[in-house]
């Protein structure tokens, strides 16, 4: 049995650049934060695939088969072979959120199906066949996604960010959203990855938040209230940078101390109560270093 965390992202920076082949192009920043969905494979002694979602955000499919999950472990079979299995889904991310969903399941399915197989192998091909944003998440940590999300430019950044995120009550499907933004007439996008890779890298918020954004918030938070009245209550409290994430609905504002974004996560708890949280930075590129020096797995993380 192997049991692996797949790690949730935000998006500093989201550009729609143009749409080709039934995608939507983009120029994206993202990093990955401490807040993870868990998945457990287990090995079947024949060839059924048997998929079960729990925690804050499971359910319960009408047809497993349509899940990625799933779809996730049928592809592995095929290319490898292997036995039938059992995978848990322990969903602690929000449908709909915008912080990877369905494409952090499937990166963490197949990184968990590697190691229980023990296959060598290069994943991203496969998770690039499943979802947008898998091949960044099988790996996580400060990158700038291009394409559909599917071209992934790594970026090394030593600073810790700490975020205080609302979740809204329901989500944004990103198929609804992009629907929504083709539907924009005359949109101009403010976004500059380029500078804002910069600015996170020399921890200048001001500047993050002069070039970074969301091209999509205007469409998400014409389809869910929630969203506009989360920015605004984030507002409110004088960050720096305050954004949505991916195709919505979450929203954050983003502090360079745990002690502002302890302040701020405060004074929303009694409104927003377990919709509220405080998150960091998760760099498992930062981790290895530690797990050098020290001989600490970043599983223990």
């Amino acid at each position: 049995m192997v049991t692996r965390k797949a790690y949730a992202k935000l998006n500093i920076a989201l550009k729609v650049v143009g749409a080709e082949n039934g995608y939507h192009n983009l120029d994206s920043v993202c990093l990955t934060v401490d807040k993870y969905d868990l998945i457990t494979a287990k090995k079947r002694k024949d060839d059924k695939i048997l998929i079960t979602f729990t925690g804050k955000y499971g359910f319960i499919p009408t047809f497993q088969e349509d899940t990625l999950t799933y779809k996730a472990v049928k592809l592995f079979k095929e290319k490898f072979n292997v036995s039938g299995v059992e995978i848990t889904v322990e969903r602690n991310v929000p449908t709909g959120s915008g912080m990877g969903g369905s494409s952090l399941d499937i990166a963490g399915t197949l990184t968990a199906l590697k190691e229980l197989f023990k296959i060598k192998c290069d994943l991203k091909p496969l998770a690039d066949e499943l979802g947008s944003d898998a091949g960044y998440l099988l790996n996580g940590g400060f990158a700038r996604l291009n394409g559909r999300g599917d071209k992934v430019i790594p970026f090394s950044c030593e600073r810790d960010y700490y975020f205080v995120v609302i979740y809204a009550k329901t989500g944004v499907t990103a198929k609804e959203c992009f629907e929504k933004f083709d539907g924009t007439q005359n949109f101009t996008s403010t976004v500059d990855c380029e500078k804002v890779i910069t600015a996170l890298q020399n921890g200048d918020l001001k500047e993050i938040a002069l070039h970074g954004g969301n091209d999509l918030y205007s469409s998400a938070s014409s389809i869910n209230a929630e969203i506009e009245k989360s920015l605004n209550a984030l507002k409110s409290l004088s960050p720096e940078v305050c954004f949505m994430t991916g195709s919505g609905a979450t929203c954050y504002a983003m502090y360079d101390s745990y002690e502002m974004a302890s302040w701020a996560l405060s004074k929303l708890k009694k409104e927003y109560k377990d919709n509220v949280e405080l998150l960091y930075t998760y760099n498992p590129y930062k981790l290895t270093l530690i797990e050098k020096l020290f001989g600490i797995s970043k599983e223990n993380f």
